[in-house]
């Protein structure tokens, strides 16, 4: 965790931080301030060597002491508005907690300051607004997990996995992303979570305990508990498996008590869909042992059974769990589109476990039992675009890192299906099935719309919508240079607007990335997202030039 830690950077001026690098911790004014009241209110406790930023057992506030972070929060109407935008377009995408209805902006900011912080940071449209709020969250963050070590506030957590789960959005640095990744594992840990047979044990140990550990917690809690550890897990391993750099939290026999008493005793739909993500991911999670071995991907391989071991019975789990959405989630809702999405990008998740190492671009001889897995891998990304495409570009802005994170897969997934040489394989009828251009086109133009639609506040084109679509755009005129002309009988390719873009004088793998894509080398999540793309096209080996750190 120090090592991590210290990856951070830490001699930044104020005016330059960003979602991606903590601010230098003297350049957040200390002193009080005459503004809105502050988002953590201090306590007098006597020490004058104790930073003004504490949480009051009773759910008291947080404060920064900064008149001029404290002119930045959103206001009162303001507030009411991200906070509604929130609980309808983004929180039924990762139901990490449940905020009743009729919660006001001002009783959730004083039952539970940092998580109303987050919220107010990952909804604001405005870079001038979120920047100043980002940088808030990192200072309360040191101040109470590594300076005060208070590892047992469910508020934190919750507001941890709000920062993480749309960090895509804001956080651009892997260090960042692994550092709070671990600190939210560590508060599930210590609050005893994960099993709470594990509570007290520790006291053995320690010299003092905290003066509130024997409170019993009301039952609104315990379910905000149970929402919270499942929420944690479905995060780390969704991020572990994308970044293939980290472990997720591991799953215990009262994660299961958990998701099955949660599942029992819904108060929304957002639990139903929050059980059903964790379930799909729970297959993602075996098949990629890392969260139960700890393996290296070299020795995983060596472990993983045949196929034919498990491909049939994990297919009729998916399937069950399919027909159990039907059943419980109305057809065609925000609810129902989001599980198809991690319905169908685990299925082709199964599909590609069950290929050589894993990854189409490994094979060499396609055998007959090959093929079958092959057209489920494209029978699975051609319904994750489907449902994908018939979202509206305006509820794009709520996407969490879990669906950015699964259009990769699918596209680096479709490319490689259009692009695999073999003589049983006919890439004209891949096309033909789910043509990559295409797809792309759409998936530009629609990111491309992103910030005026919701009117996104900054520079322009300096948004991660709009720079996924310049990045998409260089990457499809590379992968152009590959293909055949489009099918015969497909021409919506060239019906769709495409955004416009600098002309390249050379193809794109010839380019530096610093080059060819702006801003990549400040945005680790672009960065791995063409490492991805890019090793799939040149081999496993194959490097980015002009990105520092990226394989």
């Amino acid at each position: 965790m120090l090592g991590l830690l210290g990856q951070l950077p830490d001699n930044q001026n104020s005016s330059n931080s960003n979602a991606a690098s903590p601010p230098n911790m003297s350049d957040i004014p200390m002193g009080s301030s005459s503004g809105p009241s502050p988002v953590y209110a201090s306590r007098n406790t006597g020490s004058a060597s104790t930073p003004d930023t504490s949480i009051s057992d009773s759910g008291g506030s947080l404060s920064s002491g900064a008149s001029s972070l404290n002119a930045m929060e959103p206001s009162g109407l303001q507030a009411e508005e991200l906070l509604t935008f929130f609980q309808t377009q983004m929180l039924p995408y990762f139901p990490c907690m449940y905020i009743p209805p009729g919660t006001t902006s001002q009783k959730l900011r004083r039952d539970r300051p940092f998580s109303w912080l987050c919220i107010m940071a990952v909804t604001s449209r405005s870079s001038a607004q979120s920047r100043p709020l980002f940088d808030r969250i990192k200072h309360i963050v040191s101040q109470k997990l590594v300076h005060e070590y208070s590892c047992r506030d469910l508020d934190i957590l919750q507001g941890l996995l709000i920062y993480l789960g749309w960090s895509n959005q804001q956080v651009y640095n892997k260090a960042n992303v692994h550092v709070f990744t671990q600190l939210a594992n560590g508060i599930v840990y210590e609050m005893g979570l994960f099993n709470p047979e594990a509570k007290g044990k520790h006291v053995l140990l320690c010299v003092h305990t905290e003066a509130h550990e024997d409170r019993a917690a009301p039952p609104s809690q315990i379910m905000e508990q149970r929402r919270a550890v499942l929420g944690c897990f479905l995060l780390t391993s969704i991020i572990a498996t994308f970044l293939q750099q980290s472990d997720s939290l591991r799953w215990t026999s009262y994660m299961d008590e958990c998701l099955r008493l949660l599942e029992e005793q819904q108060e929304s739909i957002n639990d139903e869909i929050l059980v059903q993500q964790v379930r799909l991911q729970l297959i993602n999670d075996k098949l990629s042992l890392g969260g139960f071995y700890g393996a290296s991907s070299t020795s995983r391989e060596s472990m993983r059974p045949s196929p034919a071991v498990y491909i049939r019975p994990m297919q009729a789990q998916l399937q069950t769990q399919l027909q159990g959405i039907m059943s419980r989630v109305r057809p065609n809702s925000q609810g129902y589109k989001i599980l198809l999405l991690h319905h169908y990008n685990t299925s082709l998740s199964l599909y590609e476990s069950a290929l050589t190492k894993g990854a189409i671009a490994s094979i060499t001889n396609v055998s007959y039992e090959h093929l079958d897995y092959l057209y489920g891998c494209l029978e699975a990304t051609k319904s994750w675009f489907d449902v994908f495409l018939s979202i509206p570009p305006a509820e794009y802005i709520g996407f969490p890192f879990a669906i950015f994170s699964q259009m990769v897969q699918n596209l680096v997934t479709l490319y490689q299906l259009t692009t695999l040489d073999n003589s049983v394989w006919d890439t004209t009828n891949v096309r033909r099935t789910a043509d990559i251009i295409q797809i792309m086109n759409m998936v530009i133009s629609n990111m491309g719309q992103v910030a005026s639609l919701n009117g996104i506040d900054g520079d322009p084109g300096g948004d991660i919508f709009s720079n996924i679509a310049k990045t998409y755009q260089a990457v499809r005129m590379g992968w152009e240079t590959k293909l055949d002309p489009t099918p015969l009988g497909s021409h919506a390719a060239n019906s769709i607007p495409s955004l416009s873009v600098p002309a390249l004088s050379e193809p794109p793998d010839a380019l530096s990335v610093s080059d060819t894509f702006p801003l990549v080398e400040d945005n680790d999540w672009l960065a791995d997202m063409l490492s991805t793309m890019d090793r799939n096209n040149k081999g496993p080996m194959a490097a980015i030039p002009g990105v520092p750190g990226v394989p």
